[in-house]
């Protein structure tokens, strides 16, 4: 009867041995903090698919305490493969953890202000140093012949299917989704309404973005925009050339701050001196605000525009050629005294 107790005993405390290391091993292979990262928490990121008992978490700030536990606990939760994403780790996670965040696909989202770019080139830049891919990715993608086509979307059309904004996009956006996405707010923002404006002052859609980003490159001020904006209307009723510094110094990258005849004689597409009617496409990428200041111009007489002294930014209107040279003359006064060059 003893012999019985005692072997009952033992095989109790056996029991319990093995159910304690079994709850210590169940503990140190899911629960237990596994991870040293010394990286931000705003994201680490991984560009390429890796299957997940990798060794590649060696790199980018992170390490395990127990690679062999963290490819058992892979095993027992049947996780095989992590995709490219951004994803949040804190140091001291657990596997649990980890293959959690890692299973959410690495979708996070990221805020992505593209209305203070004016270039393509800017505009890729912007987007690689916000998004997995990087800056040649993209403009590569905006160059891509085969990609605009299936899009169909004509490569000088580009720059008027952006739509100038803040936007939330996931971190793994491609080319192929920021342009869809970009041609859906376009679409949106022409509706009927704005096509019917368009077609009453004699422009195509297109063709009302093309001015409205000569209008922005020309002025800051949304209260001079519509004023701009029908005297460039005036002069394209009448045949005469637009004469636009920004669209004449497009092509060659160069500041409106001071054109010289040089510049006004350079041959170019985009040279509205040389060249009379709207240049082949959009200079910048224009706020809606400054397409609705086109469709709502101002009904006025003014053929000639020039900026005022003093580097405010706006400009002073003329009517007749003599009055526009007498401000054109007080304006290069002004710059020489200012050093301006």
């Amino acid at each position: 009867m003893k012999m019985k107790t005692k072997l009952t005993r033992i095989l109790l405390i056996g029991i319990s041995v093995v159910a304690i290391a079994l709850s210590f091993g169940y503990y140190a292979l899911f629960h237990a903090s596994n991870i040293n990262y010394s990286g931000s928490e705003a994201g680490w990121y991984l560009v390429k698919s890796t299957t997940a008992a990798t060794e590649l978490f060696h790199s980018n700030n992170l390490s395990f305490k127990s690679a062999h536990t963290w490819k058992i606990a892979c095993a027992v939760k049947r996780f095989k493969q992590i995709k490219p994403g951004r994803y949040h780790l804190k140091d001291g996670m657990s596997n649990s953890q980890m293959i959690a965040e890692f299973r959410k696909g690495g979708m996070s989202v990221t805020s992505v202000r593209i209305d203070d770019t004016e270039t393509l080139e800017e505009l890729a830049s912007k987007l690689g140093a916000s998004l997995m891919h990087d800056s040649i990715y993209f403009m590569g993608a905006f160059q891509s012949d085969s990609l605009l086509l299936s899009m169909d979307i004509a490569k000088e059309q580009l720059a008027g299917v952006i739509r100038p904004n803040t936007y939330e996009f996931y971190w793994t956006m491609d080319a192929a989704s920021f342009l869809s996405k970009m041609k859906s707010e376009t679409d949106a923002m022409w509706n009927d309404s704005r096509r019917k404006q368009a077609e009453s002052i004699g422009l195509t859609p297109f063709e009302t973005t093309i001015l409205a980003s000569i209008v922005k490159a020309e002025t800051a001020s949304r209260d001079e925009a519509p004023i701009i904006a029908g005297l460039y209307l005036n002069r394209l009723r009448i045949g005469m050339p637009l004469q636009s510094d920004p669209t004449t110094l497009f092509e060659r990258k160069k500041s409106a701050k001071r054109v010289y005849r040089s510049d006004l004689q350079a041959e170019s597409p985009y040279n509205t001196y040389i060249h009379t009617g709207l240049p082949p496409g959009p200079i910048n990428f224009p706020e809606t605000s400054y397409i609705d200041a086109v469709l709502q111009a101002t009904s006025h007489s003014y053929l000639y525009m020039c900026a005022q002294p003093g580097g405010s930014g706006k400009h002073n209107f003329a009517v007749r050629y003599s009055d526009h040279e007498e401000n054109r003359k007080n304006y290069i006064e002004w710059l020489e005294k200012s050093g301006i060059h």
